[in-house]
């Protein structure tokens, strides 16, 4: 949006909170859709420095070494649709590469790093500050996009997260067992609950909408949160 300042391009963005398959990508894809803003995917950038992390044989357990590895990363996030966030290492578009099992089971090994963190959040706060966008992830209201004035908190049970993981890894053409999705969830989970970091209602930003998505379609949960973002940001 030219003409407008870094304070307020991060003002307008969108702040979606909630633990690990709440419903946070598929509804802000929806949201950045229907505004045609980017969809930033926070979990896109740490999963990005985990494999920068195993492309180096780094020791995950070596936390001075991971920071200080990722801290040099050439890494970006760009959108050639709203709906598509691209992670960049450098030139290359290491998007393709984030999904797999390896990754999956060490991201929160990484992220759970605070200064991996605090360098993350100043990245994603650089990259919003340029142009408004809905970004989901972890901490986006109570830290990141503090200055957001649309905050949204997704939460669902172990078991309907579950389920949902379970069909985004058929999607994907691998075969895991609702039981190993759901005991995978529940460790994700724990390895977030940190004390320090929001995947609980009750640690979700003040002022933000919560919304319990286990009984409710998507389009559903979308129509409430642009309603609550043409509330907050008239004429946007």
């Amino acid at each position: 949006m030219p003409g407008i300042t870094g304070a307020e391009s991060l003002a307008r963005c969108i702040a979606i909170d909630g633990p690990t398959a709440s419903g946070k990508t598929a509804v802000g894809q929806a949201l950045a859709e229907a505004l045609r803003v980017g969809f930033f995917d926070t979990g896109l950038m740490y999963r990005a420095c985990t494999l920068a992390v195993m492309r180096a044989g780094t020791a995950i357990e070596d936390e001075r070494a991971v920071t200080d590895l990722i801290c040099s990363l050439p890494l970006d996030m760009r959108w050639p649709d709203p709906t598509e966030p691209h992670v960049y290492l450098g030139d290359e578009d290491v998007t393709p590469l984030l999904r797999t099992q390896e990754i999956e089971a060490k991201v929160s090994l990484v992220s759970r790093i605070e200064d991996v963190r605090a360098e993350l959040v100043r990245r994603q706060r650089e990259i919003a500050s340029r142009e408004p966008v809905v970004m989901a992830g972890r901490d986006i209201g109570t830290r990141v996009l503090k200055e957001a004035r649309t905050k949204i908190f997704l939460d669902a049970s172990s078991a309907v997260r579950a389920q949902r993981r379970q069909a985004e890894e058929r999607e994907a053409g691998r075969a895991s067992t609702f039981d190993e999705v759901l005991v995978a969830t529940r460790r994700r989970d724990e390895l977030d609950n940190t004390g320090h970091r929001a995947i609980h209602p009750e640690q979700r930003a003040d002022g933000a909408l919560l919304v319990e998505t286990d009984a409710l379609g998507i389009d559903e949960v979308v129509a409430r949160c642009i309603e609550a973002y043409r509330r907050q940001n008239p004429g946007a």
